[in-house]
Parts: structure tokens; sequence; C-alpha cells
């Protein structure tokens, strides 16, 4: 949900409205400019750069994985060495000083992902195509940041290990599988063995244990079409990813309770 002049936070923002839509920055404090309630924002490293801009607090929000990545892949855009316009090249050394923020930001949320797990929260197992693995390694870092444990084969499984062991492992020790369904995923007989392998358990314990999530628009699977499923498509990911961690934790709720 974006700040409000009453509800927001220090640190990494993204700009949801106004003139500075889509930037990445850090909110270093917070004053009223022209009457409004607004954040101080730099959009570079706060230790490295003198500038700021006032941006309304309501016009702020705290930045998921997802919104980084594609921020860094339009500022690697605007860096193309293709692109040698001169009049560019304010925009260009503004466009490095923000794509540095944001590198370091990913950078520091996938090692925490990795390597400084909670201890609680629940055990998720992600099933996923290999061609959706940059979309997954997002959802991954957004739930690690919000307490919960993620599996991920690239994480769990060591070179030599035996890879259909440690899979069979980690569906059996999820508390949920989330099922990311794409077009390519829909194709691949690895995803389908993995998700119904957790649907079985799902009928035998009478409890919610497949949630699937839609990535792109695909034909749902015929065992899955009476679920409720969780729409990341585009730009639905934020709320969609909202909505994941919401049902997580009620799920969770209702298990304690049982």
């Amino acid at each position: 949900m974006p700040f409000s002049s009453t509800e927001f936070h220090y640190g990494p923002v993204i700009v949801v409205h106004g003139k500075h839509k889509g930037r990445i920055g850090y909110l270093d404090n917070d004053t009223t400019h022209r009457g409004k309630e607004c954040g101080i924002v730099k959009f570079a490293d706060p230790l490295l750069t003198p500038y700021y801009q006032y941006v309304q607090l309501e016009y702020l929000d705290y930045p998921n994985t997802q919104q980084l990545m594609k921020r860094y892949e339009r500022l690697i855009g605007v860096l193309s060495p293709y692109k040698q316009d001169e009049s560019d090249l304010q925009l260009r050394v503004t466009a490095l000083e923000e794509i540095a923020l944001v590198a370091g930001l990913l950078n520091d949320r996938l090692f925490k992902a990795q390597f400084e797990r909670s201890p609680r929260g629940a055990r998720l197992f992600i099933s996923h195509s290999s061609a959706d693995k940059d979309f997954v390694r997002g959802l991954a870092v957004d739930l690690a940041a919000r307490g919960h444990q993620p599996w991920l084969d690239e994480w769990e499984i060591l070179a030599g290990e035996s890879i259909t062991e440690h899979v069979s492992a980690g569906i059996e020790d999820a508390d949920f599988l989330i099922l990311v369904l794409s077009k390519a995923a829909v194709q691949s007989r690895w995803v389908e063995q993995e998700w119904q392998a957790k649907h079985w358990t799902e009928i035998n314990d009478r409890r919610v244990r497949v949630i699937p999530v839609l990535k792109d628009s695909c034909e749902i699977p015929t065992l899955l079409r009476t679920k409720k499923y969780v729409d990341m498509r585009d730009e639905n990911y934020t709320v969609g990813l909202e909505l994941l961690l919401n049902s997580i934790g009620k799920l969770l709720a209702k298990r304690a309770e049982a």
C-alpha cells in the first residue's frame, strides 16, 4: 500500500505517481513542502549524493523485488552504449547513480533471502518452469523478506547432489507448494509431477497445500480449476503478492487452530 502522511518508512522507496513515477530512491527524511507532506528522496546512494527531490508521501511505496528488477532493466536501456546523444548526458549520469542504488538493493535482498532466512514463517516449495527463473527468483526474495522460507533448487541443491532426492524432500517438507503457472509451466512434465505430488497430500489431509500463482495467461490444469489463484500477471504483481502473503498467513493460522 502507498505511504501516507502518518504511515511511512525511511529507506528504499518506489515512486508510484507524479513526474518521478517508476523511479527507485531512498527516503531520507520527511518535511512539509509548499503546504504538502513530502519525503526528501535521493535517487542514488544517500551517503554519496547531496541531491534530493521533494516527493509527496502518498506518491511513495516500498518497492518489491519485481519492481526493482524492472527498473534495473529500464536503466540498462538508458545506459546502452548505442545511445550516444550528448543531450542525454545528464540523464545518463542520473541513471548511473540510480542503477548503482538499485543493484545494491537487489544484491542485498538476494543475499539475505538465501543466507539469512527466518526460522519462522511457512516453508514454501516454489514449483516453476526454468523459463520463469527470473520471475521466481524475485518472488522467492519477496517471500523471504516477509519472514517465510522459500525453497528454490538453485539455493538448495549443490553440485553433485541428487536433484530428485532434494526436490522430493523439499516438496514433502513444505507447508505449501506455490505453483507458478505460465505457458512454459503447463507444458512441463516435471512441474506437473511436482504439484500433483502435493495435490494428493492436500486431498488426503483435507487442507490447502497447493497455491496457484498465475504469471502468464495460460490454460489452468483441470484439477486446479476450482481453486482461487493469485493473479501476478504484469502490473498485478504487487496486489497479488499481498494476496499471497495474506493467504499464507491465514492458512497457517487455521492449521494452528485445528
